[in-house]
């Protein structure tokens, strides 16, 4: 049973690890089936990044929502809950 009436640091550091445990869980995955490294757009708010996914990887993207553009040109939105494959520069949802 937890005590939630303790304070200082400990509880800081199990607060932060639940919340860190939420935002993967919410994260969107993305792995390449490719043989080749795949880069995507990534595009959170005002934010844009490119993230390379090499072949067999499996990468973590999109914790609270954002726009993808595939190495083909497709643009999708994602809310963070979804399970990608990247599959000859195009994204398929499982």
């Amino acid at each position: 049973m937890v005590n939630m009436k303790k304070t200082g640091f400990g509880s800081l550091v199990v607060v932060a690890g639940i919340l860190a445990g939420s935002v993967s869980a919410l994260a969107a995955s993305v792995l390449n089936s490719d043989s080749t490294a795949q880069t995507l757009v990534v595009t959170e708010g005002s934010s844009k990044q490119q993230v390379t996914v090499q072949p067999g990887e499996k990468v973590t993207i999109c914790p609270s929502g954002c726009f993808v553009t595939f190495p083909n040109g497709d643009r999708e939105a994602l809310t963070g809950n979804e399970a990608i494959t990247i599959l000859n520069g195009g994204g398929t949802y499982k």
